[in-house]
């Protein structure tokens, strides 16, 4: 940023890092990089926490179609385990309210939720809209804790 503008301000390069960050971060399935630790940092330099919470939420949604598509293309193995048909039909029941709770809390292991949703073919369009809500209200409240728990401080 600094080569291409000629100057380091940390509204454009604050917000691009986190889209970065946190879309490296889900993209590499079972490999955490913390874009949740970027995300409180941009907090507390005075960016905005639901600018932040969308950049972020936006690019771990982008990021999370990779375990989507590892599922779509891992479906052939998956059809001849007998657990997986057991699997699928919960799963497809409630997949929605799965998804959606997954991603809003911070864990490592909503790769396998992703894994899961490509699997059963579930609507990609549906996949990005829960995942994009559930990731924004998890930022939110990260950015927003971070913001007011330092300014408290």
């Amino acid at each position: 940023m600094l080569w291409s503008t000629g100057t380091f301000n940390i509204e454009s390069v604050g917000y691009t890092s986190i889209f970065f960050l946190a879309f490296i971060g889900a993209a590499l399935v079972f490999a955490p990089v913390g874009a949740l630790a970027a995300v409180c940092v941009a907090a507390t330099v005075d960016l905005n926490p639901f600018l932040i919470a969308v950049v972020a939420g936006s690019a771990e949604a982008i990021g999370e179609l990779t375990g989507y598509l590892a599922g779509m293309g891992g479906k052939a193995i998956f059809d001849r385990n007998r657990f997986y048909l057991r699997f699928k039909n919960l799963f497809s029941r409630y997949a929605a309210l799965t998804l959606f709770c997954g991603s809003i809390i911070p864990n490592p292991f909503f790769d396998v939720m992703g894994v899961a949703a490509g699997s059963i073919l579930y609507p990609v369009r549906k996949f990005l809209l829960l995942v994009f809500i559930g990731k924004v209200v998890k930022f939110t409240w990260v950015a927003l804790g971070c913001y007011y728990g330092v300014t408290w401080f």
